[in-house]
């Protein structure tokens, strides 16, 4: 069985990114692969990373005043997953909760860990207004300027999001390397019965701290990091949260 399901995911793993680079021009930086009772759902896929400026100039080679990173990070389901089709996990929707941790000054009511959704969000979900994400075919987000390319183009994902972070000079604490760091995880989420974390993706970037008039150097992306379950920091920061009331089940449907 494991070794059917390693060569059935190897067959999709295949055919979804030829179809996706060629049709999408998504540069492909990591696949995890999205699991659920031991059945091959489909791929969660985050991109190249990319560098830019407090959310200008971006390219994909660091320069000297970047200041942040960015990521397209994909959902696409196999058959299996297909919600018209296998559905095998019973999903109604899948969604995308990403937790955020850093050693950067906050603004009050910011934790150094925490769901990484805006203040006043009701849900913990990343692929919601005013946050860039798409669904299905969509395009990629209006606003071009932190994004390593021009214009808009087409995406074809279950459920996509677009992450621009970046951490200037003036919130870093002196004397200290500056680290940010982010676990993105697809949610199976149903209607009337748990939701369940799928496959999760861990990663970040760290600006290292000079000294004097300098401060801190361009970032240094750390590598996305995949895993089939959450982690114990990341279910403690939705267990804690005190913004969001999220614990699988109907709590964050009503409103």
């Amino acid at each position: 069985m494991k070794h059917l399901i390693q060569t059935v995911y190897s067959v999709f793993l295949c055919t979804a990114f030829a179809q996706s680079i060629s049709a999408t021009e998504l540069l492909v930086g990591k696949v995890c692969p999205v699991i659920y009772d031991k059945q091959a759902l489909g791929i969660l896929v985050f991109s190249r990373e990319w560098y830019h400026d407090s959310r200008h100039n971006a390219a994909y080679t660091p320069r000297d005043n970047a200041t942040g990173v960015g990521l397209e990070i994909h959902l696409f389901p196999s058959r299996q997953g297909h919600l018209q089709h296998g559905n095998f996990a019973q999903c109604d929707q899948y969604r995308v909760i990403q937790v955020r941790h850093t050693n950067a000054r906050l603004i009050p009511p910011e934790r150094s860990v925490q769901i990484d959704v805006p203040d006043g969000f009701l849900h913990p979900f990343y692929d919601a207004a005013p946050l860039e994400h798409g669904y299905n075919s969509h395009q990629t987000p209006i606003d071009s300027r932190d994004k390593p390319w021009q214009g808009r183009h087409s995406r074809a994902s279950e459920v996509a999001i677009y992450d621009t972070p970046y951490i200037s000079d003036g919130y870093g604490i002196e004397g200290q390397d500056i680290f940010v760091g982010f676990e993105t995880c697809a949610v199976c989420t149903r209607n009337q019965r748990y939701d369940t974390i799928l496959a999760c993706g861990t990663w970040g970037y760290q600006r290292d701290y000079l000294g004097g008039m300098t401060g801190w150097t361009e970032p240094e992306f750390h590598p996305v990091k995949c895993s089939n379950t959450p982690s114990a920091q990341f279910q403690q920061a939705l267990h804690e949260s005190t913004r969001i009331d999220y614990s699988y089940w109907l709590d964050w449907r009503t409103e």
